[in-house]
């Protein structure tokens, strides 16, 4: 199952716009700071977060020492496992933003790639990182991708899902819809949220999930036919669960069908 997302900026932009997101200022979020001394300002952390921390234990419990992270955008998370861990991270975009995170020297290597059509420098020795990017990717281009890495010999994938679909998310999506239209600003159409079934489907035929790890965030770590890490918001309880997950269910397939009809009314 999936869903369209769809976000606003404080620019009205009417399509995504990443290089221009990365250079404007306004845009906190998504903007790369032009100096160093700025850019650490950002990044810059006494300890790592709870995902940084899961990702380096389970990558030295792999035996891995190279990280190569794509669609790396501001690089927050890639910072912390450089800091702490003695990984190699090396880092990859398809904005020229990139060369300003190259110009800092603080990864072992930064790539202007597109890793769709563009040769990807990497081999088995390499863990892959996927950071919060699979929206920018059709279904197809998805399995494209699964296939690519299946190909290059990459074993270890940490797939960290920009969101997993659920009621929430599902409340969220109309909420934004309602905000762009009382703000008179344009939405501008981000890629899908999936479900966990839905990625299963798409890597089922290169790579499958054989560890859960729960923390405050959502991330997927996965391995060729080994392993994929999904870290969940919360667990319902067990003697509750089935009722639970019976009725998010049926509670998501009948907001989705909602979202559905405001999109066909709102012609959005």
């Amino acid at each position: 199952m999936r869903l369209k997302h769809y976000g606003f900026f404080k620019e009205n932009i009417q399509s995504l716009d990443w290089e221009r997101l990365r250079n404007d200022e306004s845009e906190t979020p998504y903007f790369i700071p032009f100096s160093l001394e700025k850019y650490l300002v950002r990044v810059d952390t006494d300890r790592p977060s709870k995902a940084c921390y899961e990702i380096i234990k389970e990558v030295k419990e792999l035996g891995y020492s190279k990280i190569f992270s794509i669609g790396s955008g501001l690089a927050f998370l890639e910072y912390q496992i450089k800091k702490f861990s003695d990984f190699s991270v090396y880092i990859s975009d398809f904005t020229p933003s990139i060369l300003r995170l190259k110009s800092f020297s603080l990864f072992n290597d930064c790539f202007l790639i597109n890793v769709l059509t563009d040769t990807i420098p990497v081999d088995e020795t390499y863990v892959i990182l996927f950071p919060r990017i699979d929206t920018e990717f059709d279904d197809c281009q998805l399995k494209e991708l699964f296939s690519k890495f299946h190909q290059l010999g990459i074993k270890k994938i940490c797939f960290i899902p920009a969101q997993l679909l659920s009621f929430h998310i599902i409340v969220s999506e109309l909420k934004t819809r309602f905000l762009g239209l009382i703000k008179q600003r344009p939405l501008v159409f981000c890629g899908y949220t999936r479900s966990e079934s839905s990625f299963i489907n798409l890597w089922s035929p290169y790579y499958k999930i054989s560890k859960k790890i729960n923390t405050d965030s959502v991330f997927f770590f996965w391995t060729l036919k080994t392993i994929v890490v999904m870290i969940e918001y919360e667990n319902l309880g067990k003697a509750n669960q089935p009722f639970f997950e019976a009725y998010k269910r049926n509670l998501m397939k009948f907001l989705h069908q909602v979202g559905m009809y405001w999109e066909k009314c709102c012609d959005i």
